[in-house]
């Protein structure tokens, strides 16, 4: 009797505290693979302001760029085939956003000497242009080789929060874009 008593009172003292071991030994040692996000997240920073200047040599502080999602690109004036294909994603991305597209803005920031396409601009009405006056500014943009890699999403705040590579999935940046929107209160 006294034997059966004992193994009763270890048993449930076993089914007691085995939850407790069992999460634990999950929390310490096993991270999930999985994730939500598409792009890759940044440690998030606020980018420090700056002034920089459209086409036609006006000054824009990036300040008057906050209160907006902000899908930013990194490229030459001379718009290669990978640009023109970043700056149609883009796009895209915003227009499927549908009645919310309008909490998003797009931005070329142009780094070097000359001017974009006029074409090319016609055919992304809406898209900001803008000349990075100090290109020092540039280097709060992490990069892996090259700024022209990547798409930059900026939060209404002004911090950095996503990074897409060249090897990008629109659809992924939609999904990562829709669920942001759904999310946030501001912007």
């Amino acid at each position: 009797m006294l034997n059966k008593g004992r193994r009763t009172l270890l048993l449930i003292a076993a089914i007691c505290v085995l939850p407790i071991v069992a999460s634990y030994v999950l929390y310490m040692g096993w991270r999930p693979e999985g994730r939500m996000n598409h792009g890759e997240l940044l440690e998030t920073r606020l980018l420090p302001v700056t002034v920089l200047s459209d086409l036609a040599g006006k000054s824009l502080s990036t300040e008057s760029l906050r209160g907006k999602w902000l899908l930013v690109t990194i490229q030459p004036p001379s718009c290669d085939e990978r640009c023109q294909r970043k700056l149609y994603f883009m796009r895209q991305v915003r227009t499927t956003q549908g009645e919310n597209m309008e909490r998003i803005e797009r931005l070329w920031l142009i780094n070097g000497p000359g001017t974009p396409d006029a074409k090319l601009l016609a055919e992304h009405a809406g898209l900001r242009v803008a000349r990075v006056q100090d290109p020092a500014w540039l280097s709060a943009f992490p990069v892996k080789s090259e700024a022209a890699e990547h798409i930059y999403l900026i939060d209404p705040l002004g911090n950095l929060v996503l990074r897409y590579g060249d090897d990008l999935d629109p659809k992924g940046m939609i999904k990562d874009l829709t669920r942001l929107l759904k999310v946030s209160r501001i912007g």
